[in-house]
């Protein structure tokens, strides 16, 4: 940990026609961290990976990235910048090979240090179809496609849905390499064994509110944590 801000959210707030999704978060990211992101279903998870990757603007506060005021910032200027983000549903072109998902990067301000296939573990699926692939292998070139911009910020939004056993240790590895190469992470997911053992420090978020704060196992052991999300369960 550097002690220096990557990104940050500002005294965020989110309403869509009168629901309150987010209501005054602040977060703040070192560069070169890990950070997951939990709470229960409804608590703004994804919204704030929407509004700190620029793809909505936030009805009132403010996102940085390094230090500068972001306010206006739109999905494709948040990439240009050095944000990148995965979503949900993958975005993977099927009919194609695996390097050509990665060749069509919209943007690339910086040399890549790094193969992405390598990180990601499909360098030998390079010229398959990615047609092909397991769905625990499309999951990684998901990831791989989102760190071939060369990302100072890396967002995943539930990059482990769907996977179990090997396939989720294996993208936990993945983190682990793509955070080696200095790149910030937030991590959102719902299972909670691969995300606290991919990240070291953990935000909770209930009804849009922000509402704890720590390491996993201080998360874990958090009262109101374990009553509200958790389930009691470490």
């Amino acid at each position: 940990m550097t002690g220096e801000v990557a990104l940050s959210a500002e005294h965020v707030t989110m309403r869509y026609r009168g629901l309150l999704a987010l209501d005054d978060v602040s977060v703040a990211f070192e560069r070169g961290t890990t950070t997951g992101l939990i709470g229960p279903n409804g608590a703004g998870k994804t919204t704030f990976v929407n509004v700190l990757s620029g793809l909505v603007q936030p009805t009132s506060g403010r996102i940085r990235f390094d230090g500068q005021d972001k306010r206006r910032w739109s999905l494709s200027s948040a990439a240009r910048d050095g944000v990148g983000r995965t979503f949900q549903a993958s975005k993977v072109f099927r009919n194609r090979m695996v390097i050509d998902n990665i060749d069509v990067a919209p943007v690339r301000l910086r040399a890549l240090e790094y193969d992405p296939l390598e990180i990601v573990d499909l360098a030998d699926r390079r010229h398959d179809l990615a047609g092909s692939l397991s769905y625990g292998e499309l999951r990684r070139l998901g990831v791989a496609i989102a760190i071939s911009t060369a990302p100072r910020v890396l967002l995943l939004d539930e990059p482990g849905a769907g996977l179990t056993g090997g396939d989720l240790d294996r993208l936990s590895a993945v983190i682990r390499r793509v955070g080696a190469t200095g790149c910030t992470i937030v991590l959102v997911d719902h299972n909670m064994r691969f995300l606290m053992g991919s990240v070291e420090r953990v935000v909770v978020l209930e009804g849009g509110r922000l509402v704890a704060d720590g390491t996993p196992e201080q998360v874990q052991n958090d009262p109101q944590v374990r009553a509200a999300y958790l389930g009691g369960a470490a």
